[in-house]
């Protein structure tokens, strides 16, 4: 059975002690960030859900851009109820009927459409792997996630273009001796944090299934020349914390990067500038705020002020309610 906890709201009001004990299993898929389409509704809120084949879950960061066409394709064509707006959705019906589709080609699912009989193990790494050469191949945007496929196996998969991060991590497993317990992860932060080795990078369209039994398999599912990195640079401006490395790039050093190519770009352009004093706009800046004071040789000062008390406000619904929100945030000195 799979056991589901989604509201809206912090970690720390979602998951209470009391939701936690009702997890259970040794599998599962865990989603924080707000919708980037549809609405911030609850029954948007990751992971989403499909009963069949085996009951299989999707959690996802990104965006597909041809979402809609998608839409439209799983309903005309497909015969697949979307009942939200949500690109995660799309991304779980491709996956889905693909899977079946693989299922009745190895004659394992049985009936038409694969739609009956066959036993649990009927899913095999191949068919996830063709129905994630499906998801890669129609799927246009960038995107990376985990797809949970119930007592059969968890898949992580990367964009061919590597625009969104995803890393995977290991550790030995301290409650079965000599087996591993692995994990998916946005940024290394949070493997480091559970006590995982960072393992490495998904590749761009690459895919790794893990079995229920322990097994690792990878592959890239679309041709070598359809797959180049080409990673989001506001992942290392913004989203990521400064203590995460993607792509075999620290964070943090690409933060000082920026400012030292920052402090150059005034000097060049202006090199009688007045500067006085460098201010970050926190807190994600004070890293390049304090390399480029120091190349320009100005004084490092704060001068904004933030509630931290005030949830994020870029992802605020409606452009007044961000404005009042900045305005209780940030404060001058």
């Amino acid at each position: 059975r799979l056991h589901l906890r989604k509201d809206n709201g912090l970690v720390k009001d979602v998951f209470q002690t009391h939701h936690m004990m009702d997890l259970r299993g040794c599998v599962g898929l865990g989603h924080v960030r707000y919708p980037t389409a549809g609405s911030s509704s609850c029954a948007e809120a990751q992971p989403l859900y499909t009963n069949y084949p085996r009951g299989v879950c999707v959690a996802h960061n990104g965006n597909l851009t041809n979402a809609e066409e998608l839409a439209g394709h799983c309903r005309e064509e497909l015969g697949r109820h979307i009942n939200t707006d949500s690109d995660s959705e799309v991304l779980l019906n491709i996956f889905a009927d693909s899977l079946i589709k693989g299922m009745a080609a190895s004659g394992s699912g049985g009936g038409e459409n694969g739609r009956s009989g066959g036993k649990r193990n009927d899913i095999t790494v191949e068919s996830i792997f063709g129905a994630m050469e499906e998801v890669m191949s129609r799927c246009k945007g960038g995107y990376a996630g985990l797809y949970l496929i119930n007592g059969v196996a968890l898949v992580g998969f990367r964009d061919p273009h590597g625009i969104r991060p995803i890393v995977m991590g290991a550790r030995d497993s301290p409650t079965s001796s000599g087996k591993k317990d692995y994990i998916f992860a946005s940024e290394s932060v949070a493997s480091d944090t559970l006590g995982f080795e960072l393992v490495r990078d998904l590749s761009p369209g690459e895919a790794i299934v893990v079995t229920m039994d322990g097994g690792v398999h990878t592959r890239r599912c679309l041709p070598e020349s359809m797959c180049k990195l080409a990673p989001c640079i506001f992942e290392y401006v913004y989203f990521a914390r400064p203590d995460s490395i993607m792509d075999g790039i620290s964070v943090y050093e690409s933060r000082l990067k920026m400012g030292e190519k920052l402090a150059e770009q005034v000097t060049e352009r202006y090199p009688d500038h007045d500067i006085d004093v460098v201010i970050p706009i926190p807190d994600t800046s004070r890293t390049s705020a304090v390399q480029a004071a120091y190349i320009l040789g100005r004084p490092y000062r704060e001068g904004f002020i933030k509630n931290r008390y005030i949830a994020r406000t870029f992802i605020m619904p409606g452009q007044a309610t961000r404005k009042k929100s900045v305005r209780l945030k940030l404060n001058t000195i």
